[in-house]
């Protein structure tokens, strides 16, 4: 029986809900990764291949050549990993090398193989609740009111009349995800509503110029204080929480409106941050850099804004919604390039239709064994999408074509090995030595949070000594 027919065993409430204990310890004792995780390394996949009657050890390599996922920082699978993996499921007793010369997996070996697919099944049941329209509208309005109470709540007690305007921006901020509901989703008038807010992102930066000259002009002190800092500092991190969201979400989804939406929320990022400069340098009672930052942060996102629209407003026909960049391409890019320049340098007869072809075998591989970790629920992923990220690679000198097979350049070399020297760096760093370790995640946050107790402490001491420089 072939490991996805299993998925019909399984409802919802089990996916959701079912006792993962087993499940752990089974991960814990079988994936050599700090995490355990069954989706950052190609292991489970050489285990879903034996299982699904991949015994041949050739054609095994042959078809983990192919896999591409999207959560896994490896380039490539190459010859040397299937080894690794091969050595490592013997000595942990999960395949046995049969008398002429095939493989299969042990019962220990399909037990792991029948729980890794389950737990990555239920990974990418909850990830597909997050990375969708409904959550991110949802998550966005609590973050807006959460925003808009904070600065209204902060400006009150310090009686700080731009703090309790920025609370309000942030309340009317919600009318653009009324108009991302209603227009994009309900009407679907996706083109519309992104072209809706876009404008009104452009006239949020036509405001800055003018506020910003006005500033230059009549210049007011300005009192620095902790509270404006750390508001400055979560709406930093909300709305790049949010812009990432939006983004993947818009990317993976094809929805123009929340993709714009994303660029609204990278204003507010670059406004928050110019704020927090602006209020560093007032220590020093240097009032100007404020306005300055604001008025090239506001022709940056006109200049942008202008890009997009003209986009927008193109033709049906020659419309291309990958030419509005957002911040989730960044994944992709990386794992393309990786991808891409991986299996050149990997191959010395790799034309461009055999490298697409490859790439789609090795998408729909991933999706298959790894669900949502191979693509992120992007459904448009393929190898049109890769065409064009390797003709870019090409147009920007990193491949060239020798005949009709693709080659690296110096360029492209020197990316490859730096890639690749992340990659074993990481890969070394993430496996797991049988003690207790502390990731440097946790103590950057243990930091954070200890940090944050003490300036929320000592805040009236510190605003003292702000106000005393």
């Amino acid at each position: 029986m072939p490991l996805s027919d299993f998925k019909s065993k399984y409802s919802n409430k089990e996916l959701r809900f079912n006792s993962k204990s087993k499940r752990l310890d089974l991960l814990k004792k079988y994936y050599p990764s700090v995490g355990h995780d069954t989706h950052t390394s190609f292991l489970y996949g050489f285990l879903c291949l034996i299982y699904d009657g991949i015994n041949d050890v050739e054609e095994l390599r042959k078809q983990m050549r192919l896999f591409f996922i999207s959560s896994t920082k490896q380039l490539v699978v190459e010859d040397q990993d299937v080894e690794e993996y091969l050595q490592y499921a013997r000595k942990k007793k999960l395949i046995v090398l049969e008398s002429d010369g095939t493989i299969n997996l042990t019962p220990d070996g399909k037990e792991l193989a029948e729980i890794s697919y389950f737990s990555t099944l239920h990974a990418s049941y909850w990830m597909s609740l997050l990375f969708n329209k409904k959550t991110i509208i949802i998550t966005t309005v609590i973050s807006l009111i959460f925003l808009s109470l904070l600065k209204l709540l902060i400006g009150f007690q310090l009686s700080s009349q731009g703090m309790i305007n920025e609370g309000i921006e942030n309340l009317t901020d919600l009318i653009k995800i009324g108009i991302v509901s209603y227009i994009g989703f309900k009407l679907k008038k996706d083109r519309l509503a992104s072209i809706i807010i876009i404008g009104v992102m452009m006239i949020t930066g036509i405001m800055l110029i003018i506020s910003g000259i006005n500033k230059l002009l009549n210049p007011t002190p300005i009192v620095p204080t902790i509270q404006a800092y750390l508001i400055c500092f979560f709406s930093i991190i909300i709305n790049l929480v949010l812009m990432f969201l939006k983004s993947l979400v818009g990317r993976t989804s094809g929805n123009l409106s929340l993709m714009s939406d994303s660029k609204d929320s990278g204003l507010n990022v670059k406004i928050s941050a110019s704020v927090a400069i602006g209020l560093t340098f007032a220590i020093f009672k240097i009032y100007f850099i404020d306005a300055l930052i604001g008025i090239i942060i506001a022709i940056l996102v006109f200049k942008e804004g202008i890009e997009i629209l003209r986009e927008l407003f193109a033709r049906e026909e020659d419309f291309d919604i990958t030419a509005i960049k957002v911040l989730a391409d960044n994944i992709y890019d990386d794992r393309l390039t990786g991808y891409i320049l991986g299996s050149i340098r990997r191959d010395f007869s790799m034309t461009k239709e055999k490298l697409l072809k490859n790439f789609g075998k090795g998408l729909e591989m991933g999706r298959y064994y790894y669900g949502g970790f191979a693509d992120f629920f992007y459904t448009d992923l393929g190898p049109p999408i890769a065409e064009k990220h390797l003709n870019k690679l090409i147009d920007d000198k990193v491949i060239e074509k020798i005949d009709k097979d693709l080659t690296l350049t110096s360029k492209g070399l020197q990316l490859f090995y730096k890639a690749k020297s992340k990659e074993y760096n990481e890969r070394a760093q993430n496996l797991y030595l049988g003690r207790p370790k502390m990731r440097k995640g946790t103590i950057y946050f243990i930091t954070f949070v200890v940090t944050l107790i003490l300036i929320i402490f000592y805040a009236n001491q510190i605003n003292q000594w702000l106000y005393n420089q």
